[in-house]
């Protein structure tokens, strides 16, 4: 800030000079680029968030259904296992599952459920569980 006497009446006047308000919009500039980098970084993290939640729903889902039917008529699906494919905003989530027989121990059948989805890029979620033959 810059002080100076006036030539008619001794007053004293202040100001700012011109770096001084470049200078402050650069560090406001830089201060709000900041900011809405991050903000961008948590809605992305929000959004992953919400989607691996929806794929968790779906995949417990699936592994509760086949828990629940005879241990004979439980057998793998690879492809085309939903119809119609759980879409939630677009996404689509695609369930596959794979039965064991006898894995991890005799007697037993091992189910793998997993759910995939691609936003940015291509996610996969399983979740494993066991049951009696």
């Amino acid at each position: 800030m810059i002080l100076r006497r006036c030539a008619w009446g001794g007053r004293v006047m202040a100001g700012f000079t011109l770096i001084e308000i470049l200078v402050a919009m650069v560090v406001f500039a830089i201060a709000s680029l900041g900011l809405a980098m991050g903000v961008t970084s948590v809605m992305q993290s929000n959004q992953r968030s919400y989607m691996a939640s929806i794929a968790t729903n779906l995949a417990q889902d699936k592994l509760e259904e086949l828990k629940a039917m005879s241990p004979v008529s439980v057998i793998s699906c690879n492809s085309n296992c939903d119809n119609p494919v759980p879409t939630t905003d677009g996404v689509e989530f695609i369930r596959t599952w794979n039965v064991v027989d006898n894995s991890p121990v005799t007697g037993v059948k091992q189910i793998d459920v997993t759910v995939q989805w691609e936003d940015h890029t291509t996610h996969n979620f399983t979740i494993s569980s066991a049951m009696q033959k």
